[in-house]
């Protein structure tokens, strides 16, 4: 690839980053732009905005990592997960699916970020605030180190697929 040659071949990490440096900056600019619209075009009664707008930047900031490490690591497949993650979040209340999914929501991010904002809402009882917010970051570390580790080979099988779709003429 010539634009790779041109920049001195830089690693499938450094590639990784130097992108994600892009979408960390939109999600960044657009979780602002949520929450400060929620609070000063919507005025919702917030007891603390300041820590709304926080939590608000980092559900942004983990969610994106997220679904943009799911896209760069899985191409086409990639792109399939995040959209069937990101259409079927959030469309009923949880008590009204089923015992799986009851389950596990605990343990989903959305849950944390959503229960961080909510505190910032409603007014924070204990440590509550800092509880889901560290359960937050705490999903980005197992990304990272999964695109790290799988970066470079998730490249090579990705050639290797598209290589084969190509051969077919269907795609």
């Amino acid at each position: 690839d010539r634009r790779l040659s041109e920049l001195g071949m830089p690693s499938p990490a450094a590639r990784y980053f130097g992108r994600f440096g892009i979408f960390s900056l939109l999600s960044f600019g657009q979780a602002l732009l949520v929450c400060l619209g929620d609070l000063f075009v919507l005025q919702i009664q917030c007891v603390h905005p300041v820590l709304f707008v926080i939590a608000g930047i980092v559900a942004g900031q983990v969610f994106m990592l997220m679904m943009y490490t799911l896209t760069a690591m899985f191409n086409e497949v990639g792109k399939a997960v995040v959209m069937q993650v990101a259409g079927s979040g959030g469309t009923f209340p949880i008590e009204m699916t089923g015992p799986f999914f009851q389950a596990v929501y605990p343990f989903l991010p959305f849950t944390h970020g959503m229960n961080a904002m909510a505190a910032c809402v409603a007014g924070i009882y204990g440590g509550e605030f800092v509880f889901h917010v560290v359960a937050l970051l705490a999903f980005a570390i197992p990304t990272l180190l999964v695109a790290l580790a799988l970066r470079g080979p998730a490249l090579k099988l990705n050639d290797f697929v598209d290589g084969k779709l190509a051969e077919t003429k269907f795609m």
